[in-house]
Parts: structure tokens; sequence; C-alpha cells
């Protein structure tokens, strides 16, 4: 009788703990708290983690019909915690932040983080076209010492590269870098260096380049300039060549002389201004005058 008594109890039991399974989810931990009700799996602890399965890429890759939400912590390559999208192992969070050193700044450019360097004292940070980048605080003039030479200009409305929340402008050289050359190398040719604008001096110098070859002539002059270290300096155009006349005084340096443009007007004749009268006009590309070379920031 006593058998059959024990046999009822244990029955009802494992009844009970089967309906429990069913009903509620499993909880696991030291307390006796039951599972939350919205949970299948329940663990609290303070003293304890949970550990998901470990592997490395190759072992997480070849796993067979991988079920969308399936997580795994990813030991080699990019370590970290992947899951399944159902069509794709991705990384929890997103991309992986890449590495940096105190003061550094991460910006987001569409696909991946970026780290960007900490600016110098001094510098604030603005955003140019979605990238965040330093500049200095200090509202730059004409005449002042810049990246190499001396702000020659600072770009207006309707000017080419235009930013109304970042100064740009052109610098020029501190001195001439000829007092006397031809603007062509010996050929009268179309170099196509039929730019005028501001913001148009620096195709025109590679076109005349590319054109009429090595040599020693104007292009080339202010070419191979490398004041301040950069190797950016270019002969001006026609209009920025008059941005410098204009602001001649506060630039400084310069003869009463004509001074040759990029602009090329004809095959044999191009620009060039005086810049003791301000004139300009075209002129055969065998006479010597003067260069000034620029670059644009």
């Amino acid at each position: 009788m006593k058998h059959i008594i024990y046999l009822l109890a244990f029955t009802l039991v494992s009844v009970l703990i089967t309906n429990c399974a069913f009903a509620q989810g499993l909880s696991v931990n030291t307390t006796g708290a039951v599972a939350n009700s919205s949970a299948i799996l329940d663990a609290s602890s303070t003293t304890q983690g949970v550990l998901v399965p470990r592997m490395t890429t190759a072992q997480r890759n070849a796993i067979s019909s991988p079920a969308t939400g399936l997580m795994i912590f990813q030991t080699d390559g990019t370590a970290g915690f992947y899951y399944y999208t159902g069509s794709a192992w991705s990384a929890v969070g997103g991309s992986s932040l890449p590495s940096g050193t105190t003061g550094d700044l991460l910006y987001y450019n569409g696909s991946n983080w970026v780290s960007l360097a900490a600016g110098a004292n001094g510098k604030v940070l603005v955003v140019q076209s979605g990238v965040p980048t330093w500049m200095p605080t200090t509202t730059l003039t004409v005449g002042a010492s810049y990246g190499g030479g001396v702000i020659a200009y600072l770009l207006q409305p309707g000017d080419i590269g235009y930013d109304p929340s970042v100064q740009h402008g052109l610098i020029a050289a501190t001195s001439d870098q000829s007092t006397g050359v031809q603007w062509y190398n010996g050929s009268y040719t179309n170099t196509y260096a039929t730019g005028t604008a501001i913001g148009t001096g620096l195709s025109n110098t590679m076109a005349i380049i590319a054109n009429q070859g090595a040599g020693s002539y104007a292009a080339t002059v202010a070419r191979s300039y490398t004041g301040g270290g950069n190797t950016d300096w270019y002969l001006p155009s026609i209009d920025e060549l008059n941005k410098l006349y204009i602001n001649r005084v506060s630039i400084g340096g310069f003869a009463s002389a004509f001074y040759w443009s990029s602009s090329e007007y004809y095959t044999s004749l191009a620009w060039s201004q005086s810049f003791s009268s301000g004139v300009q006009g075209y002129y055969y590309k065998v006479n010597s005058f003067y260069v000034r070379a620029v670059r644009a920031f």
C-alpha cells in the first residue's frame, strides 16, 4: 500500500513540475525567486555572469543553418559578440570601434567609425560636408602670415569653394619666384588653360605643364616653389592675380612690373597684369614677366 502511495505522490510532483516548466520560464539564482513571467530563462546574480558559446571565426562559420538571432562570442580576429541576422553574422553594436590615444574623437562616416586625432590648443571643431575638422579659432585676415606665406584673399559668396562656416582663400608666397621668365616653354600651342575665375589657377597650371612639358617657364617656376614645406603652389589665374594686386600692400614684396597669370588668351597670348597701374592685358608668351606663386586653403 505504501508503495502505491509513494508512486502516486511522485507522479503528482512530476506533473506539477512539468506544468510549471511549461507555464513559467526557468529561473537560475541562489535566492529561490521565480522567473519573470516574460522570460523563458531568468538568471540573476551579483557575483557571476552568463557565458555564451565562445569560438573562432572558422568555428562560427561552420555552424550549420544558424537560427536568426543566434549569438556567440568570437575569440579571434575582431573579437566580440556576434549574432546571426538571418543572412550574415554581424557584430553586436555594428562596426568595431578603432583604437586611439587619449583625447581622440570618433565620428561615423556612414559605414564605419573613424578616429579623429585631438586638435591643437586654440582650434575648434567644425563640420565640413559631414566631416569634422579642426580649425583655428582666430579670424583670418588678409596680410596675416599663414600656410607658408601671406593671406592674399578670403573667399566671398559666389567664389568657388566658399563656405560660410569656414574661412578659405588664397595664400601668396612672401616674395617673387622670378623677376623675368617666359610664359611658354618655347612652343606656341593651345594649352587650354583658359580658366580666369578664382579657383581655376591650379587646373590652369597643371594643363600648361602637361602641354609644355619639362623646363623653366612661369607655370613650372610657380609649381616648383615649396614655401612652408608645401608642394601645392601654382601660377594664379588672372582673377586670382588681380586679388594679389588689390591687396599688394598688405601682402608686400611686389615690384612695379608685369606679372604673369596662368590664364591663356590665345595660342600665342596669355593674360598678365601690371602691378604699377593695375592694367590687365594679354601679351605674347615669349615676354619675360614676374611670377608670384599662390596656394589655396
